[in-house]
């Protein structure tokens, strides 16, 4: 609208300094000299670079994981509170994955920018004997690709049939590809005889089935009468956060002295035992800890069970993410000679020089 008055004044006394027109600019139109096309586009470009500073919202991607009839779409459509995918009591409705994005607002009375969601209803996985060359197998390949492209996995399972072999590899799954993970007990409402202890119980249960995600935060609800759906939001919120963590590496060590003390490194039947140095996070999504130690051989899996549980323990915030761990090599003496010198006494040196530690 501004432009369009500025040509029809231009046009009306070509001789006229216009409104919003700078002196140089009203000589140079006089006078022929310089280009108006060109100065529009200035200003233009200057007005689109204002927009550049403003905070734009990160998508967040979920994807819905789950055996075949377990309630994915239907809590899909709860969660919109309209029909976003086709539900039916038929296996296998759904044939190919289907991307909704969900613009949250902020809170009231906050700056931040609204959160976006992009919720993936993918096709139900069975066991990958029953899958035949065909549309299914594409489907299960879509599914799968699902998981590595979003943030965090709503594994989706049904509370009245319990755990199945399915549901163990489909979690596995989810921890190998380094995804954040809810777990989703669907069909809560179809569950009889509920007392106050079910609740304890079935998480109880849960956890015991599904130890490659013990760390995985349980919700129960119901996508039927929308029970506790709502929750889900919170629950993605926290996985977020978990999964992008970082956590400085002298908080780390301490931990990591701590769990040596209670629990030394494993050891062989000559009487070696392994040695670990320090560790250090050096990158997330998820968090990745990288510890230095001796022999990385003699580190077994049950000793990393162990780190991974008295890390979870002792740090907050690592309640809905994996976390990998890489062990290396390296001996004490390379340790030694990595450390920076100390230099002149009490220049507050963070290190030790070998064998002068006080040597000009």
């Amino acid at each position: 609208k501004t432009l369009a008055e500025a040509k029809a004044a231009v046009k009306a006394n070509p001789k006229k300094k216009i409104k919003g027109e700078t002196e140089e600019q009203f000589l140079m139109r006089k006078f022929g000299v310089g280009s108006a096309e060109k100065t529009v586009e200035e200003q233009y470009e200057a007005a689109l670079s204002a927009f550049d500073d403003e905070e734009e919202s990160e998508e967040i991607g979920i994807a819905i994981i789950g055996r075949p009839n377990v309630g994915k779409s239907s809590l899909l459509n709860s969660l919109f509170g309209s029909t976003r995918a086709i539900v039916s009591d038929m296996a296998g409705t759904t044939r190919d994955s289907i991307d909704a994005v969900m613009e949250r607002p902020p809170p009231e009375g906050s700056d931040e920018p609204p959160t976006i969601y992009r919720f993936i209803d993918t096709a139900g996985i069975r066991r990958k004997g029953k899958v035949d060359f065909g549309p299914e197998f594409f489907m299960v390949n879509r599914a799968l690709r699902a998981i590595r492209r979003a943030d965090v996995a709503l594994l989706v399972l049904d509370a009245t049939a319990g755990v199945t072999e399915q549901d163990r590899v489909l979690a596995q799954k989810i921890a190998d590809d380094g995804r954040a993970c809810v777990l989703v007990c669907n069909k809560w409402d179809a569950v009889v005889n509920k007392d106050s202890n079910t609740f304890d119980k079935s998480v109880k249960f849960f956890r015991e089935e599904l130890p490659m995600v013990r760390w995985a935060p349980i919700i129960f609800t119901s996508a039927a009468t929308g029970q506790r759906v709502g929750k889900i939001y919170g629950c993605v919120d926290d996985a977020i956060n978990a999964h992008r963590k970082r956590v400085s590496t002298a908080i780390l060590n301490e931990v990591l002295r701590d769990a040596t003390l209670w629990q030394p490194p494993p050891s062989k039947r000559n009487g070696s035992q392994a040695k670990i140095y320090y560790c250090n996070q050096v990158s997330t999504r998820p968090p990745t800890i990288v510890v230095f130690c001796s022999d990385p051989k003699m580190i077994n899996d049950g000793y990393r069970r162990y780190l991974d549980r008295k890390f979870r323990e002792s740090l907050e915030g690592f309640e809905a993410t994996p976390i990998r761990w890489i062990f290396r090599g390296r001996r004490a003496r390379d340790v030694m000679r990595s450390r920076s010198m100390n230099g002149n006494p009490g220049d507050g040196g963070s290190g030790t020089s070998f064998p002068f530690p006080y040597a000009d």
